[in-house]
């Protein structure tokens, strides 16, 4: 997936196809040192009134109150095992990151977050007949990346329009396809685009808005249009806007031959 530009080295592995990972060095690391010993002043002295808490009971009570510092180490070593894991055992790394998720709300930066959201829809995909999980993964990874990176955003949203398109949700996936297209930094090449762009004209034909379809189809014919080595998929989607435009003249001839096509198979 794509990565916003000028993106500094963070405490949390990226796992983004179409940007290098993030690099970590030593000094991004907690100076904060593991729990060590609980000190010996204090409520937690040795000496003390019957009414004080013992030494086993304060060690738990720090424990219930992690500082945030180790609260952000441990998701880093949560996303770090998971990421070990993304190829291998793909639902055992899915439960870390969204443990990690869980303990570094609030002590990780919202950048660090959509990151382990990504990575969640990486260990989602990579386990079959999750379909519905993964479309539910990819949108809340846009809307994790909404407002920091839209190149990000969109790219979630395309995969989750892509998810309700393969299973028919045409309505749906229509309206994601439409929401991820208008942006201005897709991070796709022209012939990706034009592809996206004959799917959201299939998807606005199931739904019977034929000239929003044709319209979708020009606009995929226009991302490859002086291409010579895309000259056949600028055709068919020429060719498809055209079937469109008709369509919306004439409904009613559309059906019969939709019915026509039907009884003949």
């Amino acid at each position: 997936m794509p990565c916003p530009s000028g993106e500094s080295a963070d405490e949390i592995p990226a796992d983004q196809p179409s940007a290098p990972a993030a690099q970590r060095h030593p000094h991004d690391r907690d100076a904060e040192p593991p729990d060590s010993e609980p000190p010996v002043a204090g409520p937690c002295a040795p000496e003390r009134s019957g009414s004080e808490p013992a030494a086993s009971e304060c060690r738990a009570r720090a424990t219930d109150e992690a500082a945030p510092g180790d609260t952000r180490r441990r998701a880093r070593e949560l996303t770090e095992a998971a990421t070990a894991l993304l190829g291998t055992s793909p639902a055992a790394a899915e439960r870390m990151l969204l443990q990690a998720l869980n303990c570094g709300t609030g002590v990780l930066s919202g950048e660090q977050l959509a990151r382990l959201c990504s990575l969640v829809v990486t260990a989602v995909a990579g386990q079959p007949g999750r379909e519905h999980d993964l479309a539910v993964a990819a949108a809340a990874a846009a809307e994790s990346w909404t407002g920091i990176s839209a190149a990000d955003a969109a790219h979630h949203t395309l995969l989750a329009a892509r998810v309700h398109y393969r299973n028919g949700h045409h309505r749906r996936a229509a309206a994601l396809f439409a929401e991820a297209l208008g942006c201005d930094a897709l991070p796709y090449p022209p012939e990706e685009v034009a592809v996206l762009y004959e799917q959201l004209g299939r998807c606005l034909g199931q739904c019977h808005r034929h000239r929003a379809a044709a319209r979708a189809y020009a606009a995929g014919a226009a991302a490859v249009a002086g291409r010579p080595q895309w000259d056949e998929l600028h055709g068919d989607l020429i060719e498809a806007a055209t079937r469109s435009r008709r369509s919306a003249r004439n409904p009613a001839a559309m059906v019969r031959a939709y019915l026509s096509a039907r009884r003949t198979r």
